[in-house]
């Protein structure tokens, strides 16, 4: 999984009016946030385009393709009440494959009203919040050296973590993390205790060794790149994490950063201006990320490379890993290091990640890619959209797809 992600939306509309290709419906609030399935209506009504033409789909299926031909076949996806196996979830992205190489434009929105599935997932507000991340690129050190002082570390060796489901039927979801200590099991160590008491010096082994602050942003992230000083890279990704609850520092600095300037880089921006608080604020959020060494990447929750643009986050306690979506929002359009405009986006990704502060329905972070642009980009999206769950339909999933992969 990767990571966690800083991020405060409050939305204030009570009833949305959308306009979608010249037809007007009202998107009810729910109490709660939920997955509702869309009436036949409004699946025609609705002009699912691809603002990309496709381009890095097929990659990103395929990759999901690959999660679902690794499990074993007892294994089950939810949509609603139907149930899928993982190699009915392969062969409904195959046949989405197919119709998308097959027919033109117009005969392909056709083929996905017939054969497919929509569920919408929305948050108390109707909607979807969006955030965006990405895949920093850091520089460091393999030993403690000037500014790169920080280490990343791998999993202690004493790290326990307990899966409560193993006890009682009412903890199936439930998972606690700690550590030995006169043979009881209690919290493992805060990020205050981590960072600035030290604790872990002699139980936790550092990959390498950076700065402080961009540590910080990188375990927010959950993936990234270190590059070291003779310009080899050591790519690291999310291993685990201490257990301890995820905080946001974005809220928590609500009254210290204005809110228009409320963005990755306006935290970082504040957090390099005022060195006497950094210990404060970044002791906020207990939660602390232990990496692993990987040879390809960022990977997402179910361990396979993600895909620029196509690839989101969702709360995969209650959305099927590595299925096919929608999403309906805007991202920013960057000219000079500020925002020119606000551009949409209107394309099909897979769910491929999770995060700490993905949580519930109606929310969705897409990864954006790696470095100091897609950084930007996603340090930015706050914004609502829809998004949207699709599935085939069972009566079409047992013909052969021309593009299946193993």
């Amino acid at each position: 999984m990767i990571k966690t992600r800083v991020c405060v939306f409050i939305m204030s509309i009570v009833i949305l009016a959308a306009s979608i290709q010249g037809c007007d419906y009202f998107i009810k609030k729910p109490t709660e946030p939920s997955i509702e399935p869309l009436s036949l209506n409004m699946i025609t009504s609705y002009n699912w385009i691809d603002d990309l033409q496709y381009q890095g789909l097929e990659r990103a299926i395929q990759q999901s393709i690959k999660y679902y031909n690794k499990l074993p076949p007892t294994y089950t996806f939810s949509y609603g009440g139907l149930t899928y196996s993982p190699a009915e979830m392969a062969a409904s992205l195959n046949l989405f494959l197919d119709i998308t190489k097959s027919y033109d434009n117009s005969e392909i929105k056709k083929q996905l009203h017939d054969k497919f599935h929509f569920y919408e997932s929305k948050n108390e507000e109707g909607n979807t919040l969006f955030t965006g991340y990405y895949e920093p690129v850091l520089s460091g050190s393999l030993l403690p050296e000037g500014d790169f002082t920080e280490p990343v570390y791998e999993t202690p060796s004493d790290l326990i973590q307990v899966d409560l489901s193993l006890f009682a039927d009412q903890w199936k979801s439930g998972k606690v993390v700690g550590r030995l200590e006169d043979n009881r099991l209690v919290p493992y160590d805060s990020r205050e205790e981590i960072v600035y008491l030290k604790s872990l010096s002699g139980r936790a082994e550092p990959i390498a060794y950076v700065n402080g602050v961009e540590l910080f942003f990188l375990q927010i992230q959950g993936s990234g790149l270190i590059r070291l000083k003779d310009d080899s890279i050591i790519r690291v990704n999310y291993a685990s994490k201490n257990g301890r609850p995820y905080k946001s520092i974005g809220a928590f600095l609500s009254e210290r950063i204005p809110q228009e300037s409320m963005s990755l880089q306006g935290i970082k921006k504040y957090l390099y201006s005022h060195p006497n608080e950094v210990r404060e604020i970044l002791s906020h959020n207990e939660s602390y990320i232990f990496f692993r060494v990987v040879d390809e990447g960022p990977l997402g929750n179910i361990n396979v490379p993600l895909t620029a643009s196509r690839s989101i986050a969702m709360d995969s306690r209650i959305v099927p890993k590595g299925g096919l979506a929608y999403i309906d929002t805007e991202i920013p359009v960057f000219k000079n290091g500020s925002i020119s405009k606000w551009i949409k986006i209107k394309r099909f990704v897979l769910v491929q990640d999770t995060g700490s502060a993905i949580r519930e329905h109606g929310r969705v972070d897409l990864f954006i890619g790696s470095g100091n642009d897609a950084g930007m980009i996603a340090g930015s999206i706050k914004n609502s959209g829809r998004s949207f769950l699709i599935i085939a339909r069972k009566e079409f999933l047992n013909k052969p797809s021309t593009y299946y992969s193993n």
